[in-house]
């Protein structure tokens, strides 16, 4: 079975060494340059639920030599809002995943795309693009239009793959996702998937019930999109569908509380870090049983 487009990784016996390094055993490996909310201050951002205060930005020596050394299919690198200070960081994970025949993906919003320099994304694989009301031209809108615009503004500036990830993060928006704005966003010419997301952790409305009435509205656009064009996060497939296993998103960002080195999530989305190292080796070592977590980090209603 696939999500997002890439195998599901089993949900045991995932080691680090030499063989599995060759089946790139953590999968999707998440990079968070920075510890908490950026300045759009979206009030569901996962990141502002993760306990600890990250004083400072991440070691990027010792994530260069994290990268360098731990097996994964892929990088996925949150630029979030400053992002000018970041650009060097960017380029430097580029050449280490090119280095290394690993792809690099970008999640960003529409509105850094269209501030960044010429050239930034070089060595990018693929370009995703975070969509929903608080990051609309008005907090609180989105609409189809500006969706397109964006989508053009992006494609203009990048030629590879571009995904829409799109967040229920309120109950009017997942309404006009459902009254057609979805068919919208996947009959746009400039975008080669889109993504469709939970709020993490969900609010009380965005239960089972209502992603099973959900996706009963969208079903057309299932039959004809899903995993080809439209895919479901591994919130809704995994833990509330139950369709397949839980991949996993482990990830790397700036240890809590002013400690020195880099803090490992065994999934992007729990407040508290599994480990926090200041090398990459002995990360290597800790995680030579990694398995995804056993339990999802948000309820299941």
């Amino acid at each position: 079975m696939r999500r997002n487009g890439l195998p599901l990784l089993p949900t045991k016996g995932v080691g680090l060494t030499q063989d599995s390094a060759e089946g790139q055993g953590l999968g999707v490996l998440s990079v968070h340059l920075d510890g908490g909310r950026c300045r759009v201050g979206c009030p569901f951002c996962y990141l502002g639920r993760r306990t600890g205060r990250a004083t400072g930005g991440l070691d990027v020596d010792l994530l260069d030599q994290m990268l360098a050394t731990l097996p994964y299919r892929e990088i996925a690198l949150a630029l979030s809002e400053p992002v000018e200070p970041v650009l060097p960081v960017l380029e430097r994970i580029a050449r280490t995943a090119a280095a290394r025949g690993r792809l690099l993906a970008v999640t960003t919003t529409p509105q850094v795309v269209a501030a960044l320099p010429p050239g930034s994304l070089t060595g990018v694989g693929r370009l995703s693009l975070s969509l929903d009301p608080w990051k609309g031209p008005e907090k609180g809108l989105l609409d189809g239009a500006w969706a397109a615009r964006a989508a053009a503004t992006a494609r203009a500036a990048y030629s590879g793959e571009i995904v829409l990830i799109v967040t229920l993060s309120t109950r009017q928006f997942a309404q006009q996702l459902l009254d057609g704005l979805l068919g919208e966003l996947l009959a746009l010419a400039e975008v080669d998937r889109v993504a469709l997301n939970a709020v993490k952790p969900p609010p009380p409305w965005c239960n089972r019930r209502f992603w099973l009435f959900a996706l009963s509205r969208i079903a057309p656009l299932l039959r004809q999109h899903l995993d080809r064009r439209l895919f479901l996060d591994c919130y809704v497939a995994a833990r509330l569908l139950g369709l397949g296993s839980c991949p996993a998103r482990p990830d790397l960002s700036p240890a809590p509380d002013g400690v020195a080195g880099v803090a490992f999530r065994g999934c992007v989305y729990q407040p508290a870090p599994d480990y926090v190292t200041a090398s990459a080796s002995d990360l290597c070592e800790r995680l030579k049983t990694f398995c995804p977590p056993a339990v999802c980090p948000f309820p299941i209603d």
